[in-house]
């Protein structure tokens, strides 16, 4: 069981740290730049070398404090006295900077390297207990630190010092989220922030792992950040909503279930080839998961994806009576079928019919489409209702509600 909790307890900080570094950089200058695991667990930099060392240390208890003999504090100054003992003259100018939702135990070494702006700061008195705690304490776990640190002369011990400053009782990985939340007060409307949040932190995880994966080679611009909060401003408009898969090819959702298939039919009664069946079926998905996020997210209502529907069932309704008016009685079946490939083509490359004017995304229209052929309420066949009916029927059921 503790293996457990360990595990969950180390996924956590791992997770804490990604999101916290968020936070930073949005309370950042807009010249900021950060990185994830390059430095330290997150850093500042400023032309590819760090100005901020940051250590982030998160509790799932906030009842443990930050005492003089707390292995997360000696931990985070072996790294630091490490890296100031291997170049000095790199860290010169550098910040280091504990984040923790521990608490500084009162009158310990923790509590005397707060900000500056607290008036509790008192380097002399922190590097006293420190150097006694270094010197004396039998503390097995924390030996390796406290030889680390003995290393450095009093000079430089001193100097590292007067860099360090702790942050204690920071907010949890839950009440960074509502931090971040503050943040984004004006990105949008009042009730559209979480939705704005939940796709900023997607893009902001996707980002870390991009970076984690190139070995934190590259860093993160505030920049970037802010350019993407502002591309959702524009979505989450009155005349536009936002769009979550444009960016995924083929998207591969649940496994069809039987009654999902009909539009696949349809498409085969008019030799469609199969790449591009699965082309409509990537759109199927795509479409409806974006308009089921919307309505979870309450960004739009249900009547107004019916009002949209009644809008793509009329726009074909004109097109399919055309191509009825021009079809003789006896058409052969290759003249049905490339007629109807012509009726389908345009839906699948022309028709611009937007759910609202700024948003065109492509797969919405397309996707809506076969959703509309799932149900025979639309189709590209002159034929189509008189050959699929009955399979219609037998997927669902024997309903037949939207049929003719």
């Amino acid at each position: 069981m503790s293996t457990e909790f360990s595990a969950n307890a180390q996924a956590l900080g791992y997770l804490y740290q990604v999101r916290y570094a968020l936070l930073m950089l949005l309370k950042s200058n807009p010249d900021s730049l950060i990185s994830i695991e390059r430095f330290d667990d997150v850093a500042f930099e400023k032309d590819g070398s760090p100005i901020e060392l940051i250590q982030t240390k998160h509790h799932l208890s906030n009842e443990s404090s930050l005492s003089n003999s707390s292995s997360d504090l000696w931990k985070t100054l072996r790294v630091w006295c490490t890296a100031f003992l291997n170049d000095e003259s790199k860290f010169e100018d550098v910040k280091y900077m504990l984040i923790t939702t521990n608490r500084a135990a009162d009158d310990s070494a923790a509590s005397k390297l707060y900000p500056s702006q607290t008036n509790k700061r008192d380097i002399h008195e922190a590097m006293k207990i420190l150097d006694g705690i270094a010197e004396k304490s039998e503390n097995k776990g924390n030996k390796k630190a406290y030889d680390t640190y003995l290393s450095l002369s009093d000079s430089q011990r001193k100097k590292l010092l007067s860099k360090v400053f702790i942050l204690d009782n920071s907010p949890s990985i839950l009440d960074t989220k509502d931090f971040i939340l503050r943040e984004l007060i004006y990105a949008a409307r009042p009730q559209f922030v979480k939705a704005v949040y939940e796709r900023l932190e997607g893009f902001w995880f996707n980002k870390a792992i991009e970076h984690l994966s190139l070995d934190g080679l590259s860093s993160i611009s505030h920049i970037e950040v802010r350019e993407f909060i502002h591309d959702l401003q524009e979505q989450f408009q009155q005349d536009n909503l936002p769009m979550d898969f444009m960016n995924i090819k083929t998207y591969e959702g649940h496994e069809l279930q039987d009654e999902e298939k009909v539009f696949i039919e349809q498409l085969k009664l008019i030799t469609v080839r199969q790449p591009r069946i699965n082309k409509a079926i990537s759109d199927y998905y795509k479409a409806y998961e974006q308009r089921s996020r919307w309505i979870r997210d309450e960004l739009i209502l249900v009547n107004e994806l019916e009002n949209y529907e009644d809008r793509l069932i009329d726009e074909w309704e004109r097109r399919f009576e055309t191509m009825l008016e021009d079809l003789g009685e006896e058409s052969a079946e290759e003249v049905l079928q490339k007629e109807g490939r012509a009726l389908f083509n345009w839906i699948d490359q022309q028709a611009e019919i937007p759910i609202r004017p700024k948003c065109t995304a492509p797969y919405i229209l397309r996707g809506s489409y076969h959703m509309l052929s799932n149900k025979l309420q639309v189709g590209w066949h002159s034929m189509y209702i008189e050959r699929l009916q009955d399979l219609y029927k037998k997927y669902t059921g024997g309903r037949n509600e939207t049929v003719g």
